[in-house]
């Protein structure tokens, strides 16, 4: 999510020979993967496994932060061989300064997929830059601010067909404790923003969701198409009202043993009175890599990416991914020459092989209309 100074030295296996790179990965992967429980009876059983990633970053709005990732791997009671394996990632960091960062974003798979539990867990308690609203927004509009952040979103899915399911949920998000952090020309530091940017959103969710991918967290094959749409007003508590629409279709196709084309189409509405946290937004590790998180945010966005996975080793691999998108006010206002664009490359060192889960650090620079760059680090693929 934010520019982060890894202190894992993955660059010292390029200093190797394969052979010896693999052992060294091997031993590191090791202290990294920890099995939970009884081992299964048998051998079409599954072991519960927890993955655990040390993280460091500094930022001179955070100081030094250091904290973990972790993926925990399971099935659910009476699952078998026809149910994909449950994923619950947890990311906590800690910073000298006393923020803290939690998000975990599930999926939990019942036995024989009748019901998929989807959803999102988040606390942030972290300064940010601050650009404002607009496709047109510069440098000169930044502004570092502070808030706390708290969502709580669960989706119920039955499936109604092979693969195809349908279900909803509510969705709880709410903006408090806004601050100015840096003192700007019209306003000194310490002001509240609580009035322009805070709010509290509570709303229900509708959502459709088509998934064959043969997995979750690293897809060799197969296609997601997923539709939620979000209604929010004040009967439930919420401050605003609003409707948020959302489209996320992604696909995976094996080109050969070693190598997967993925590709991801992204779309966000924000309608209504939608507050200024909660339009629809470009940047960060996911979506328009090389451009910071919430860079770009408006009511419409629109993502395209492509990413070409090469396994080089039997468990390092690299990436080489390019995208394009655009903030807007509706489809009207979108134009070609507004894009911002996104290409980068990173490395891929497999943590639990059965899964297919890797390690991945990127590294990609923002192009179009405004550049930058951005330095990630995280469990699992960007999309």
């Amino acid at each position: 999510m934010r520019r982060r100074i890894v202190l894992i030295f993955l660059s010292l296996l390029l200093s190797f020979q394969v052979s010896q790179a693999q052992g060294l990965i091997d031993k590191v992967t090791d202290l990294m993967e920890f099995n939970l429980g009884k081992p299964p009876a048998d051998s079409t059983g599954f072991q519960t496994r927890i993955v655990l990633a040390p993280i460091a970053y500094y930022e001179p709005n955070t100081s030094l932060g250091f904290g973990f990732g972790a993926n925990l791997l399971f099935k659910t009671r009476n699952a078998g061989a026809d149910t994909r394996t449950s994923n619950i990632p947890i990311g906590i960091s800690y910073t000298l300064k006393n923020q803290v960062f939690f998000t975990s974003g599930y999926t939990i798979f019942f036995p024989e997929e009748r019901w998929l539990l989807r959803g999102n867990l988040d606390y942030t308690d972290f300064p940010q830059n601050y650009f404002g609203v607009g496709n047109g927004t510069t440098e000169a509009d930044q502004s570092a601010i502070t808030y706390q952040r708290l969502l709580i979103e669960p989706l119920l899915l039955r499936q109604v067909a092979p693969k195809l399911f349908t279900g909803g949920g509510f969705r709880y998000n709410t903006y408090y404790n806004n601050f100015l952090v840096e003192e700007t020309e019209a306003l000194p530091a310490g002001t509240d923003l609580q009035d322009s940017l805070g709010s509290k959103n509570v709303g229900l969710e509708f959502a459709a969701s088509y998934d064959n991918r043969d997995n979750v967290l690293n897809a060799q094959k197969g296609i997601l198409a997923e539709f939620t749409q979000g209604f929010y007003g004040t009967a439930l508590g919420g401050t605003s009202v609003f409707q948020l629409s959302k489209l996320d279709l992604r696909g995976y196709r094996r080109l050969s043993p070693r190598a997967v084309l993925g590709f991801q189409l992204f779309g966000r509405y924000a309608a209504g009175d939608a507050p200024i946290q909660e339009l629809s937004s470009l940047g960060g590790p996911d979506l328009l890599r090389g451009f910071q998180e919430f860079r770009f945010r408006e009511r419409l966005a629109v993502f395209v990416q492509a990413e070409y996975r090469w396994q080089t080793w039997q468990s390092v691999g690299f990436v080489f991914y390019g995208g394009a998108g655009q903030v807007a006010s509706e489809v009207a206002a979108l134009a070609l020459p507004e894009l911002r664009y996104t290409l980068g490359t990173g490395l891929r060192v497999t943590i639990i092989p059965k899964e297919n889960i890797n390690l991945r650090v990127d590294y990609a620079l923002g192009l179009g209309k405004s550049n930058g760059s951005g330095f990630y680090l995280g469990l699992g693929e960007a999309f």
